[in-house]
Formats: structure tokens, sequence, C-alpha cells
């Protein structure tokens, strides 16, 4: 396996970057100026304990629930550190992953040594984690009912990444249950919930209602997505297990969020218009984008979130490279392999009106050209 992602504009020159999944609108005033004025700041050793920018994030959280404190968050230099805290401080035994997925989940859960069982999406559901997904939720808890079950795991995006697709109201209810009842983990990671426009936030919730009374749930949240800190780096995890939360942090190096990235994402903390106008933006851009691109003969998946998966002839990749567009090549994330009949899944990110149009017309013009 390899630490293959979008946003790699390093490879290349003068590159216009669909690969990752950025907030095209970039990075909110406030949190750039809340970072630049903490560069003076960073002659200091950063608050190990992050105590200022949990108080800012609990408060954040009291729109979605009331009983999130400050000792029930984690943070760390983007999901993907909490992902690897998360398998090494667990070290489950049995993990049920659904895949297509986030490369870093598979990746973390092997460094555990812990037996992986696989659910594959189906592209004919659209990707969506329904009945069947319940079913073999429900066979995996009797499977491992003998076994030390607080070492298992089940985790999923919602919306997930690379498909765009949400955990329906009545899915993840029952799918909590199925967790609860059999002291299977449950690991939700939102990092681009909030992208969801008001329509799509009205079929899921956040697993972060259930955090207070249930330390069976883990929720994964990111600011480095919405408001566009990459370069920052800054993710935090929900969990009212405390000794869970402290077995990550004595696993995680010390100072793990630099003073720049606690002071932006405390002032990120406070952007929840910035987010909402953004997920209203993006949608009515990515409908558009969605109907572009099928226009052109391309298969795209419905999604909730600021991306598209689709299905392309696997040249397209080079061909939008020739017109200085890099786009996602899906290859490596499991359950998205080359069929070998010359098609691939590709994944963009929604951005500007201006911006999706030339990444439509240089996909219009290979499709064209192939059609010769």
């Amino acid at each position: 396996m390899t630490h293959k992602h979008g946003g790699d504009i390093y490879s290349y020159h003068e590159i216009k970057d669909f690969s990752a999944n950025i907030n095209f609108r970039g990075m909110p005033s406030s949190v750039r100026d809340a970072a630049i004025e903490a560069v003076d700041e960073s002659v200091h050793y950063p608050d190990p304990e992050c105590r200022s920018l949990r108080t800012a994030l609990a408060e954040r959280e009291k729109s979605l629930c009331d009983g999130i404190l400050p000792e029930h968050i984690i943070c760390g230099n983007g999901a993907a550190e909490l992902i690897f805290a998360l398998a090494d401080a667990l070290k489950p035994t049995h993990v049920l992953l659904a895949v297509p997925s986030f490369f870093e989940y598979e990746q973390a859960l092997l460094t555990s040594g812990c037996e992986i069982t696989r659910f594959a999406l189906k592209p004919d559901d659209g990707f969506c984690p329904g009945e069947t997904f319940l079913s073999a939720a429900a066979a995996f808890g009797e499977k491992i009912s003998s076994l030390n079950r607080v070492s298992t795991m089940i985790i999923l995006g919602n919306p997930n990444n690379p498909t765009g697709t949400l955990i329906e109201t009545a899915v993840l209810e029952e799918l909590i249950h199925i967790c609860d009842r059999q002291r299977i983990l449950l690991v939700l990671d939102e990092s681009f919930l909030d992208f969801l426009d008001k329509k799509d936030r009205e079929k899921t919730f956040s697993g972060v209602i259930k955090v207070p009374t249930n330390p069976n749930v883990f929720i994964i949240r990111s600011f480095t997505k919405i408001y566009a800190i990459p370069g920052l780096r800054f993710g935090y995890g929900l969990c009212s297990d405390g000794e869970l939360i402290d077995r990550m942090r004595i696993l995680i190096q010390p100072w793990n969020v630099s003073v720049v990235a606690q002071k932006a994402a405390e002032a990120a903390a406070g952007e929840a218009e910035f987010s909402r106008v953004s997920a209203e933006m993006i949608s009515e851009n990515r409908d558009e984008l969605i109907c572009a691109l099928r226009e052109t003969g391309l298969t795209v998946f419905p999604s909730a979130a600021n991306f598209l998966l689709f299905r392309a002839p696997a040249e397209l990749k080079t061909a939008c490279l020739a017109d200085g567009i890099l786009i996602r090549d899906c290859s490596n994330f499991p359950g998205l392999e080359p069929s070998g009949d010359g098609i691939a899944y590709f994944r963009v990110c929604v951005r500007g009106k201006v911006e999706n149009k030339k990444l439509v017309d240089a996909i219009r013009r290979y499709m064209g050209s192939i059609r010769e």
C-alpha cells in the first residue's frame, strides 16, 4: 500500500487541482488572520492539551448537542493522525470496513494486526450502505460475540470518501443499535459533514448527538476540507469513553497541533455561517457539474459532498494533465480497482463555476476525440 492521495501539485507545473477535496472558497479571513497573528506566538511551545481550542470546539458542537464537553474531545494533526492513534490505542482484533473508503482506515488498521472484513459497497446501489450492510454488521457482531468484543470496530464515512454517499437516518440509527448491543466501537468519519446542504442534512444526522450517552460511538471531524487549511492540518475526535481518549493522548506525540494550527482552528470553530454558505454554493455547483459531466457520456454517481466519483476511460487523467488539470485516479482505493475493460474510477472536487467549466471542456474534448 502506498501513500497516494489527491493534492500532489508538487509533481506538476502550473496545474489546476481538482484532485483534493478542499473548499473552493478558500480559507476564511478570520482563520487566515488568526494563523498570521499566531506566527509571533510560535516562539513558545503549543499547548499540548489544546485547552482553549477544545473549549471552543465544545461550544461549536452545542448546535448539535449540549452534552459535549471539552474532555470528550481529542485534537489531531488532521483526521488521519487520529485514525492511526485510535487503531493503536484500541488494537482491535476484528474490524468491519465498508469499501471503497478513505485509504488511511485500512492502512492504520493493518498496523494493529487486526482481521479486516471488507464489505463491498455496490455501484448499482450508488455505493450506499443499506439493509445489506446492516445484515453484514449484525452477522459480524454475532461472529465475534464469543471474543473480546470491546476490541472490535466498524468504520464508515458520513459522507463517505471517495463516493460522497450518506448513511441515511434509519440505517444509521439501526447501525448504532447493533454496535451498542454487541459492544462494537462504531467509528463515524464526519470529515465532510459540513458540506451537506439543508436538503441532505434532513436525510441523515451527526453521530455527535450520541456521544455523551454512548461510549461505543467515536466521531472524527476535520477542518482541513471545509475551512481550506490542508497546509496547517487540523482534525478532532469526540468520544465519551475517557479511558480510550486518554490512551490515544499517550500515543500521540507531544505538541502534535502547532500554535498556528490551534489558533487557526479556534477561529474556524466560530465560522458556522461560512460553512453553511459554502455548503449551499457547492450544492448548486455540484448539481450543474453532475449534469455537464453526464452530458459528456460519463457515468457519474450521486454525491452529498464537495466531490464527485465517476467512471471514465483510464487515459482520462493523462488527457486532463495535458490541459493543465489534475484529477484523482481512484485505482488505489479497495473496491475501485481497474476492471481490465479500459474503464477506471476518478474523483474530482467541485470548484467554482468557471473552474468547473474548464474541467468539463477538457473532458468533453477528450471524449470527443476518442469517438472520432
